[in-house]
């Protein structure tokens, strides 16, 4: 086992998430900035207390840590073209030793986050865009739907999303792009994957505020070790409606036809869905759902049997909320929730240790936190949070967490 840091890499988690803006937050194409701004820095400290930092590892080590960060973010924007650039890079040390399975790991560890993101109006009719980011995480964060639950040592995470858009008469145009994505772990066997996904949007404007949507999805999943590709077909209808200035809602549902090589092939339903609102001037609201059949996540070690099963497939309904409330113009309170079960089933016989493994697995997984922001001058300010993490699962392998921290960051 290579020697990492199996700490929380809370460092600048929700930054880097809202940046890359690649989350189940965000279904629908989105063009909405209106008001460039200048090149900003982005620097913070916190200092905090784990009290299970290695929680898959079975281990009950609990430790104060340390973290600090840096980023930069820029935003142009013209009447033809919209370029958005950020990048983060940060720290976290523990201050006890960290073991796993016997084994001293590194208290220290590094992430860093990028993303690019280019929008360009050739005309009234015609449009390119392009969404690209690559991340070097430790946390999961679980609104991009990657990852069901923390797992051992870093990983990293990147796609590119490039798509043309083009209006063929007042009402109907169609949105077709090509996305590569992957994730590769520095210390998972048999968790590496990419995916190459073909797409097409037809959208119809129903009215001045909804928009009808008809979409057609190839994702071919390559996966690594004993896990085999697979391929993923998707046909969706949905709706994205505009209820007010302040809130928008998407929705697609249809059916994912999956076929796994080596493994079963099936027909499943598929929904996806985020609302967003601004109910006042005060409080706004994000949340998303998504239910299919996932490729991030097919292989589930039992630690209580020694065994490492592989299934085809990985039926995941996921849910999250996450709420801002201004208690005045500097102080702020937020919260959120993100939850996720998995059914894995359909198991793959690889070899004699799948003669002992369960045909199927669940698991929950539920993660919230609470924080509160208050900026004591123009740019700087002062943060609490809580985290709470809790998986039960049937392979032996829950958990609960819970993490503690404060800090401060400043923004120039």
């Amino acid at each position: 086992m290579k020697k990492q840091s199996f700490a929380v890499a809370a460092v600048g988690m929700a930054l880097a998430s809202s940046l890359c803006a690649q989350s189940l937050f965000d279904l629908a194409p989105d063009d909405s900035e209106t008001d460039s701004l200048p090149l900003a820095y982005t620097a913070g400290a916190n200092f905090g207390f784990d009290d299970n930092p290695t929680p898959l590892a079975g281990n009950s080590d609990e430790s104060f840590y340390g973290q600090a960060y840096v980023g930069a973010t820029f935003l142009n924007n013209t009447p033809q073209t919209t370029t958005s650039f950020g990048a983060q890079i940060g720290l976290i040390h523990y201050f006890d030793n960290l073991e796993v399975l016997g084994d001293d790991v590194d208290d220290t560890a590094f992430t860093a986050t990028v993303y690019l993101n280019w929008t360009h109006r050739s005309s009234e009719r015609l449009r390119f865009v392009s969404r690209n980011f690559a991340t070097y995480e430790l946390e999961p964060d679980y609104s991009t739907g990657f990852q069901a639950q923390r797992q051992v040592g870093n990983y990293t995470r990147w796609s590119t999303d490039n798509a043309v858009g083009y209006r063929w008469s007042d009402r109907l145009a169609t949105y077709s792009g090509l996305r590569l994505d992957g994730i590769s772990f520095d210390d998972l066997d048999n968790g590496d994957r990419s995916t190459v996904t073909l797409y097409n949007d037809f959208r119809y404007q129903l009215s001045d505020r909804t928009v009808a949507t008809l979409t057609y999805r190839n994702a071919e999943v390559s996966a690594d070790g004993a896990v085999t590709d697979s391929t993923n077909q998707y046909v969706l209808a949905g709706l994205e409606h505009r209820f007010n200035r302040r809130s928008t809602g998407v929705v697609r549902a249809g059916a994912q036809v999956r076929d796994v090589v080596n493994g079963s092939s099936t027909t499943s339903p598929y929904l996806e869905g985020s609302f967003r609102t601004a109910i006042n001037s005060q409080l706004s609201l994000r949340s998303y759902v998504r239910y299919g059949v996932e490729d991030f996540a097919r292989n589930v070690f039992n630690p209580e049997r020694g065994v490492n099963a592989f299934y085809s497939n990985n039926d995941t309904l996921r849910i999250g909320v996450t709420a801002t409330y201004s208690l005045s113009e500097d102080l702020s309170l937020s919260g959120g929730i993100n939850y996720a079960s998995l059914d894995y089933n359909d198991l793959q016989y690889r070899d004699i240790t799948s003669l002992f493994a369960a045909s199927s697995v669940d698991e929950e997984l539920l993660n919230a936190f609470v924080g509160v922001n208050l900026r004591v001058t123009d740019n700087v300010s002062v943060n609490a949070r809580y985290n709470f993490e809790d998986l039960t699962s049937d392979a032996g392998r829950e958990y609960d967490r819970n993490r503690f921290s404060l800090g401060a960051s400043t923004q120039f």
